[in-house]
């Protein structure tokens, strides 16, 4: 019988310095700050061609700035790695998005349900 070692996934962010700071200090190694269309789909196929990234949070604003339909679908659909949208920090937030709804969104589940 075959031993598979999984090898462990990182978490990358995409967005603005600010967060990219934050996440930092959480330990997120892997954070890129980018600003404008062309750098962020770069990034993007980078880190989602990439073998070693499990999750990739982005900022409300650099999803918008996706213009490529191939890329911007494959966001929404992607499992792995997984591609989490969190609004940035001047954002105003509508009631619904709260972290139990943006990871409800995400990844179908409801992680406060108790089971």
């Amino acid at each position: 019988m075959e031993d598979r070692v999984e090898k462990p996934l990182k978490i990358a962010y995409m967005g603005n310095n600010v967060l990219g700071v934050g996440f930092k200090i959480a330990g997120i190694t892997d954070a890129f700050v980018v600003s404008d269309t062309e750098g962020s789909e770069a990034k993007l196929k980078e880190l989602m061609g990439s073998d070693d990234i499990g999750i990739i949070i982005m900022t409300s604003s650099v999803r918008k700035l996706v213009r490529d339909r191939r890329l911007a679908e494959s966001i929404t659909t992607s499992i792995m790695p997984l591609v989490v949208e969190v609004p940035e920090l001047n954002e105003q937030m509508q009631e619904e998005d709260t972290l139990r709804q943006l990871i409800l969104r995400a990844i179908g589940i409801d992680i406060t349900r108790n089971v």
